[in-house]
């Protein structure tokens, strides 16, 4: 009984000393389950967490995408609804071109009438003062067709003095009744021309703006959900992915606003070597007003952005800069590429409160402006930016920059 006795306490002394893992090796031991991953777990574990970092890829690269397709959709916009207004501006300014000069011609056309009646006076009085009872003037007279008597400068050699001279004008005046009408014609047609121009422009940047405004609430309810898979992924709240989000397009505008900036410096320099840069009609110091301008523009902070908007209620781009700059006394046209084209340059480094900015889908060619901003202070401005945004402060560094801008005066 004590030898079986000291042989248990021997057995038992040996297994304590033995690993864990060895026990399972005994002889009617007890399998144990492992205290760490197994080869299988560990591959398991690897191909979710790259399946999940594939998955959270891909939705990134989906809200990148959605976000491009959201710019594009408002350059066209904006692109569209600059064509318009550049059409519309044009349409006033063959509107008013169009009045001129028909009024020009009313009043030749009345300068005329005069003259005829002048002529018939004189034919009249020469008819009655011939002793022989014949003159051109009795012709004329008696026929009543002054046309003939205007247009037969040889008829001058038969009119003493004076009366020569009446002849004359009726002709002058005739020939510049006659002119003024052809131009009031081709003004005319020319207005009717930015009419169907206007209107044409119109109907496209109508659609542009639909299709803009379709692209805007896809976007975002499409980016929401995107929003909540990637936070269910990451194991995180859609308060937090939005937040990190928000993050990641702040990043993404400020790499491009410096890439921005390096492509408008590059420009600027390019261009002030260029042999046409001394041509460039260059501003003096600030223009007086600047200042209200800027107060002006900065008082319609939170605005909608509306295409071809001029206030009080809503903007366009150069809606707000127009009504901001007539604060100041200062008439624009509403159209940015005008507003470009008839103002002196400044160089982007000696940019003032109050000058404008501008952006084209081409920066070496101003006709394919689109954009325009008022700037407020150094690399700022204010501008109404596009549909779904209210006018705003942001950098003048974007995508598109050209190398000068305007001081209006």
């Amino acid at each position: 009984m004590g030898e079986r006795t000291t042989r248990r306490t021997l057995l038992l002394a040996f297994a304590a000393a033995l690993p864990v893992a060895a026990i399972g090796g005994l002889p009617g031991a007890a399998a144990a389950d492992p205290v760490y991953p197994s080869q299988g777990d560990v591959d398991a574990a690897r191909a979710a967490a790259d399946a999940q970092a594939a998955q959270v890829a891909s939705l990134q690269a989906q809200l990148t995408a959605q976000q491009d397709a959201l710019d594009a959709a408002q350059t066209t916009l904006s692109v569209a609804a600059e064509d318009y207004d550049e059409a519309r501006a044009l349409l006033q300014q063959r509107t008013a071109e169009a009045n001129a000069a028909q009024a020009a011609a009313d009043r030749a056309a009345a300068a005329y009438e005069q003259a005829r009646a002048a002529l018939g006076r004189v034919a009249s009085e020469q008819y009655r003062g011939v002793s022989d009872g014949w003159s051109p003037l009795a012709t004329v007279a008696t026929s009543g067709d002054i046309e003939d008597y205007v247009n037969g400068r040889a008829t001058l050699e038969h009119l003493a003095g004076g009366r020569a001279d009446v002849q004359r004008e009726a002709a002058d005046a005739k020939a510049l009744a006659q002119s003024t009408a052809a131009q009031a014609a081709a003004a005319r047609t020319a207005q009717q021309d930015a009419t169907t121009q206007a209107a044409a422009a119109r109907a496209t940047a109508q659609r542009a703006a639909d299709a803009a405004t379709t692209v805007v609430a896809a976007t975002q309810q499409r980016t929401d959900a995107l929003i909540a898979q990637l936070a269910t992924l990451q194991q995180t709240s859609v308060q937090l992915e939005q937040q990190r989000q928000a993050g990641l397009e702040a990043e993404r505008q400020a790499a491009a606003a410096a890439a921005a900036q390096a492509a408008a410096q590059a420009a600027a320099r390019s261009a002030a070597r260029s042999s046409g840069a001394a041509s460039v009609r260059r501003a003096a110091a600030p223009t007086a007003g600047a200042g209200t301008a800027v107060d002006q523009a900065l008082a319609e902070l939170g605005k909608p952005y509306l295409w071809a908007a001029d206030g009080p209620d809503s903007f366009d781009c150069s809606g707000l800069t127009m009504h901001a700059w007539a604060a100041a006394g200062v008439s624009l046209p509403h159209s940015s590429r005008m507003q470009y084209s008839g103002q002196a340059k400044v160089d982007l480094a000696d940019l003032r409160p109050g000058d404008l900015v501008f952006y084209a889908t081409d920066t070496s060619d101003p006709s394919t402006i689109h954009h325009v901003g008022m700037v407020i202070a150094p690399g700022t401005m204010v501008e109404a930016p596009h549909t779904g945004a209210n006018v705003r402060t942001s950098s003048i560094y974007r995508s598109g920059l050209l190398p000068l801008g305007t001081r209006p005066s």
